[in-house]
Parts: structure tokens; C-alpha cells; sequence
């Protein structure tokens, strides 16, 4: 189990709840499910659903390149690609249950989450790379993640409150994470955009579900409140979404690492919410921004923090966060 509440076993639970096993044709694109339409398709389709039910691999993948070519099946791609990628994703949980190494599966998973279409496997592909320490890929993969269930299209059904809220902060974690990781395999991570607008962690709302609390990876020098060049680039992208969202109050709170006294981390959590505040309003944010700080008295709360190190916990908990009323 991740630290959100996020696991292979729900992710693969969620596969079969929503029901990606059944043939395409036993639920229509609502708009394109004329008979005529339908008849014209039905060849295509259940050479598909053949494919897909002998083995997730390139035939079936052919079928679908099949159905992108015929301008009468295009309200058909979509499903045809989820029940593709649910049926590799099924597959590599085979094979992760029974304790297969991880080159067994991988190339499953990432063809699963190459259109782009599945939730669960942007998700599992992003799990891994967290587990690898690849921040920078995980960010991007809970990311794409959050996008797709934010598509009614990609995810009809919505997985609800506790899993949304689970890809969010373990997305916001991999982000921390990934400015701070050191070793030159540090770097910011540009949000997702949909319709050239920031996604991801910054969406308004994810199926209703409002991230009111936005950690941001903006960082320091060290013991200092002057910004990195990634954290300038961080402070850029809120800037952003401020422009994007127009609230009418930011509020930036500060908060340190466990080290240090608390007199010192309370001045030094102040002081770099401020820093940013300032940093908004050098670049033309006119709406009111309300910063302050917390020293160390929010830790990010972790339910679980196993493969982490000291230093990631530490990571973690250096952070401006954007906290929306």
C-alpha cells in the first residue's frame, strides 16, 4: 500500500468493478449506436473482441490501427483501446501475483498506459516508477493519471472521492520529490495541460473533488528564502494558474523539515511563503496574497512511507503550499 491509500491490488480491483472484460460492442458510444453504424463495424469488432480475448498482444493492437482507418468506427476507438490496455493490465497482475520480476511485466504495463486512456494504468506505470525512484516519470504518470479520470470520455464511471484524492497526493509527492532528489536526477515537472489550461494537481476540480491543499515544489537554497531556478520555475507555473483560475485570495503557506529550533523554522517557513508571495507579485499577480508560515508543526501526513528515506520524509516536508478557500 502507497502512502495515498493507492495499490496495485486497487487499481486492478477497479478493473474488474468497472467491467473492462466485456466485448466493445456490449456498450455503444451514446450519439453513435445507429444500427447502420453498428452493422458497418460489427466485422471489425468482434475480430477484435477475438483478439483481445486469445491475447492482449499486437494482433489485437492491429485491429484496433484497423478501426482508426475506417471513418465509420471512430466512436468505437476509445472503448476498443480501453479494454486493450484493461486486458495487458490484467495480464501483468497476473504476473506480478505470482511474484514475477518486473522486466516480466513492465512492457505490459506500459503498452496498457501508452494511448492514454486508462486511469489505472498510467497509474500502476507510475507506481513503478515511484518505487524506482524515477520522481520525475512517477510525476508525470499520476499526472496523466488524474487527467484521464478528469475525462468523462476515458473514465465513464467515477472511481470516487478516496482514490481521486489518493492519485492527487501521491502526484503532489513524486513532484516534491523529484525537485529535491539530488544526485542529477533532480527537475521540475511541468504540470499536465487540457485545452491549454494546467491540469493535473492544479485542476479546480477532479470529478467534483477540489484539491484545496496544492503542495508545491518550490525550492531554496539551502537555509535560505531565495529560489532555486526550479523553484522559480515552480513559482512561474502557480503563477499561472492563478491567471488560469482567478481567485480571489491565494493563501501560501510555509513549512520546514524537522530540523533546526522552532524559532528558526518558524521565521524560515515565513519568510520563504513571503519570498514567494513577493516573487507573484514581481511577475503581475494583482489578487491578494496572503503568505505564512508553519515551521515545522504540519509534517505531510504519510500513511505510509516505506522505500522512502529520511531525506525524502525531509523533502516532503519542505514545501509552499497553495491552500484554496
Amino acid at each position: 500500500m502507497t502512502e495515498s491509500g493507492f495499490s496495485y491490488a486497487r487499481a486492478f480491483g477497479a478493473i474488474r468493478r468497472m467491467g473492462f472484460g466485456c466485448a466493445v460492442l456490449a456498450a455503444c458510444v451514446p450519439g453513435l449506436c445507429a444500427p447502420a453504424l453498428a452493422d458497418a463495424c460489427a466485422a471489425r469488432l468482434d475480430s477484435f473482441n477475438r483478439s483481445v480475448d486469445a491475447a492482449p498482444n499486437e494482433a489485437a493492437q492491429a485491429q484496433i490501427d484497423a478501426l482508426v482507418g475506417d471513418p465509420n468506427c471512430g466512436g468505437y476507438i476509445i472503448p476498443a483501446q480501453r479494454r486493450l490496455a484493461a486486458a495487458r493490465l490484467a495480464a501483468a497482475q497476473k504476473l506480478i501475483a505470482g511474484a514475477a520480476p518486473q522486466s516480466a511485466y513492465l512492457n505490459l504495463i506500459v503498452a496498457a498506459d501508452q494511448p492514454a486512456v486508462l486511469w489505472q494504468a498510467a497509474a500502476t506505470l507510475a507506481e513503478i516508477r515511484f518505487g524506482d525512484r524515477n520522481f520525475i516519470e512517477a510525476a508525470k504518470g499520476f499526472d496523466r493519471a488524474i487527467e484521464i479520470v478528469n475525462n468523462e470520455t476515458m473514465t465513464p464511471r467515477d472511481p470516487g472521492r478516496p482514490t481521486i484524492e489518493g492519485l492527487l497526493q501521491r502526484a503532489a509527492a513524486a513532484r516534491l520529490l523529484a525537485a529535491n532528489a539530488g544526485q542529477g536526477k533532480s527537475g521540475y515537472v511541468m504540470t499536465a495541460t487540457r485545452d491549454g489550461r494546467l491540469g493535473g494537481i492544479f485542476s479546480p476540480r477532479v470529478r467534483g473533488v477540489v484539491p484545496r491543499a496544492v503542495p508545491m515544489p518550490i525550492t531554496f537554497e539551502y537555509r535560505s528564502a531565495s529560489l532555486t531556478d526550479e523553484g522559480r520555475q515552480a513559482a512561474d507555473e502557480l503563477a499561472r494558474a492563478i491567471r488560469e483560475q482567478q481567485p480571489q485570495i491565494v493563501r501560501l503557506v510555509g513549512h520546514t523539515d524537522l530540523r533546526g529550533g522552532p524559532e528558526y523554522n518558524m521565521k524560515l517557513s515565513v519568510a520563504r511563503a513571503e519570498a514567494v508571495a513577493a516573487y507573484l507579485k514581481e511577475n503581475n499577480i494583482a489578487v491578494t496574497v496572503e503568505p505564512e508560515g508553519v515551521g515545522a508543526a504540519e509534517p505531510l501526513q504519510l500513511s505510509d512511507a516505506s522505500g522512502l528515506t529520511q531525506d525524502d520524509v525531509y523533502a516532503l516536508n519542505r514545501r509552499v503550499e497553495w491552500r484554496r478557500e
